[in-house]
């Protein structure tokens, strides 16, 4: 299905799916992930919510937690919107070892750490900026990242309200991905990912 018939599609639905805006996502169970946000005061300052967008629609929800050292992802298109597209993923990150399980409507697949980068660079790229904490902006800027035995080129920029971390790729078919922290934060406010789709990642406040 070509792009501009799935934005014809969204646009018509647009008024019936725009209670998904409040939805809560259903959980996948893949078998490495053990724990999940539980809602209470001490889970919520280890774990981050961001609401997915394409083509000004909320897509579904991404859900980044890290506990002893180990960075988890995990998301899935909403409920209301599986008729036209469903996607489901969890990550794993941990110390030099990266995997991604992923479901596409019905079809699974694994990936395992270059494999991550090649297919899907945004997850272990936000993955960074969990894990590095107070010395972030220096091991960011200084990382060394391929993908398809390309270095990824890393530039920072600055406005008022933020500082912007771009990855610019030139072997992957994901060719920019931005990340915005407000001043004073360690942790992702929004990402921009440029590929085939524009798709943006921004944070929410969890319910």
């Amino acid at each position: 299905m070509n792009m501009k018939f799935m934005l014809l599609l969204f646009l018509l639905c647009f008024s019936m799916l725009s209670k998904a805006q409040n939805e809560t996502p259903i959980r996948t169970e893949p078998i490495y992930i053990t724990n999940q946000p539980s809602g209470n005061g001490q889970e919520e300052k280890n774990y981050s919510v961001y609401r997915v967008y394409a083509f000004g629609v909320a897509l579904g929800e991404v859900y980044f937690s890290m506990k002893e050292g180990k960075i988890e992802a995990r998301g899935q298109t909403y409920k209301s919107l599986r008729f036209l597209y469903s996607y489901d993923f969890v990550y794993l990150d941990q110390g030099d070892y990266k995997a991604l399980y992923e479901k596409e409507k019905e079809k699974e697949r694994i990936y395992q750490n270059k494999e991550v980068y090649e297919k899907r660079p945004w997850l272990p790229i936000i993955a960074m900026f969990f894990r590095d904490g107070s010395m972030f902006e220096e091991k960011v800027l200084n990382a060394k990242i391929l993908i398809n035995n390309a270095p990824v080129l890393i530039e920072k920029s600055e406005d008022e309200l933020y500082k912007i971390f771009h990855f610019i790729t030139t072997q992957s078919k994901t060719k920019r991905i931005s990340v915005y922290l407000k001043r004073g934060e360690i942790l992702p406010y929004r990402i921009d990912i440029e590929g085939k789709t524009e798709i943006t990642l921004e944070k929410i406040t969890p319910q």
